[in-house]
Formats: C-alpha cells, sequence, structure tokens
C-alpha cells in the first residue's frame, strides 16, 4: 500500500561531493544536518548522463539496461522502474527536466505531469536560468498539486563543468544556483515529504564518463521524514536510490533492482 508523505528527488547534474565544501550552498548546508547521506556514493559505468540516471530510475546496471551512451537503448528491459512502480501503485507522479533525453525514464502513461524545457545546454541562455525556469514550472505544479513523487532535474551545472572546468568559479556560481533552486523546490513541498538530493557523475578538467574517481564518485543524502540523520557508512551507489524511494513509498522492491534501502 502507498504510504501518505510524498517524496521529491531533486537530481542535480554533474555535481562533485568536494563542489559543496567549495561553493556557499546553505540550502544543502542545513539539509545535510537533517539527512542521512555520504560524499563517497558510487555512481555506475560508464559515467555518462543518460546511463546513469536510466541506472538510478530502473535499479540496474547499464550493462543489464541496455543504455551504454546519451541514446536510449533499453527497449528489451522489462521490470518497472520507480516512477512506473509508484504509478501501477496508484500514485500520482510528476517529472521536471531540461534535458529532453531523460523523457524515457519512465514507461508511457507512468507520469501525470511531464515538463521539459530542452534547453540546460543553451548557449542562449546564462548559466543557470534553464534551472530557475523548470524549478518556476515545478514549484507551481508542485503546491498546486498532492504528488507522491516528484523527480525535478537541474542540468545547468553539468553544462558548466563542460564549458568552464570542473570547479571552476562559473561551476561553483552554477552551484550556487542550484542550491537556490532547491530551497524554493522545499517550500513547494509539505514539511512530511521525503526529500532525496542526488547527482550522476561527476567531473574532471571539462569532461567525465571515466572510472576515475572525479567522474564516479557522488553526494546522496537523503531526508526521511523518521527523524534519522548521520554519516551512511556502509557501501553506497546510485542503484541505492529507486530501492530507498520505494521503501519510504511502503512498496515492495522488486526483485530484478541491484540496489539496497539504504533507510
Amino acid at each position: 500500500m502507498l504510504k501518505s508523505s510524498p517524496t521529491i528527488l531533486i537530481l542535480v547534474d554533474g555535481l562533485r561531493p568536494d563542489a559543496l565544501s567549495l561553493a556557499d550552498v546553505p540550502t544543502i548546508t542545513n539539509i545535510l544536518q537533517q539527512s542521512v547521506h555520504t560524499f563517497q556514493a558510487r555512481t555506475v559505468y560508464p559515467s555518462v548522463t543518460l546511463p546513469c540516471i536510466t541506472s538510478i530510475f530502473l535499479g540496474v546496471t547499464p550493462e543489464t539496461h541496455g543504455t551504454i551512451g546519451n541514446i536510449w537503448n533499453s527497449g528489451d528491459w522489462q521490470a518497472p522502474g520507480l516512477i512506473d512502480l509508484i504509478h501501477i501503485a496508484g500514485g500520482k507522479t510528476a517529472a521536471f527536466y531540461n534535458w529532453e533525453q531523460l523523457r524515457d525514464i519512465s514507461r508511457p502513461g507512468s507520469l501525470d505531469i511531464s515538463v521539459c524545457l530542452n534547453h540546460a545546454e543553451s548557449p542562449d541562455l546564462t548559466l543557470g536560468e534553464s534551472d530557475n525556469q523548470v524549478v518556476d514550472i515545478a514549484t507551481s505544479f508542485i503546491s498546486a498539486c498532492c504528488f507522491d513523487f516528484s523527480f525535478v532535474y537541474l542540468g545547468c551545472l553539468d553544462t558548466a563543468g563542460h564549458r568552464h572546468g570542473w570547479m571552476s568559479s562559473e561551476y561553483l556560481h552554477t552551484l550556487e544556483n542550484a542550491d537556490n533552486c532547491i530551497d524554493r523546490l522545499l517550500k513547494s513541498v509539505p514539511d512530511s515529504a521525503h526529500v532525496v538530493i542526488a547527482s550522476d557523475h561527476g567531473g574532471h578538467e571539462n569532461s567525465h564518463g571515466s572510472e576515475d574517481a572525479a567522474d564516479m564518485i557522488v553526494p546522496l543524502i537523503i531526508k526521511a521524514n523518521n527523524g534519522m540523520a548521520g554519516r551512511l557508512v556502509s557501501d553506497v551507489s546510485v542503484l541505492d536510490i529507486a530501492p530507498t524511494i520505494a521503501h519510504l513509498a511502503g512498496l515492495e522492491i522488486p526483485k530484478e533492482w541491484r540496489g539496497k534501502c539504504l533507510v
């Protein structure tokens, strides 16, 4: 049976854990004190956006689901993903994102609301502007509707890394803007909501995709309304995100998923 407390998953593309100590991120800093978290979660290989986010939602590695680049190729995978699972249980679901390749992370019909502004990489917008526009729309819908699960993707930090370099001043400034976006998102959800903040991969110089730690190690923050807080000390993978959210929603974790519940 689906539990009543909603969950919001906020994914900041390309966020390296060590950037959080260099940027002014008061929202994330505050939520760390109320969450279980780690700065040593591992993503999947290849450390590329679509394979990584597909793995987050489907609960299996790229070699299993079939998407190994930024072109969707998981048509033969039959097990339900996270959004599908919540939808099948009768939950109301929403996704707001600014990179159109994410349109396939759930099966057709599993999302009640799906809004894409495909311009996280647009040279016509200032860095962070696309994230701001997505969050404007997301907060409007989330405040007005009772979604059981909301996914909000902020793609501009990855764009800043590719253009100016990971850990550059432009990258850190874009992270600070993302922190402000997260603050606005949290104000749109009820106090009882579970909040998960994650990243798909890190980066080095102007790229990512390797097995280097700078690309593979990401932060994972889980604020559950059970009051749990502290560092996660066991091995943590982005594959653990879907099982954790499914558990918080009161749903049985599909046997095909390879992650574990963290709360």
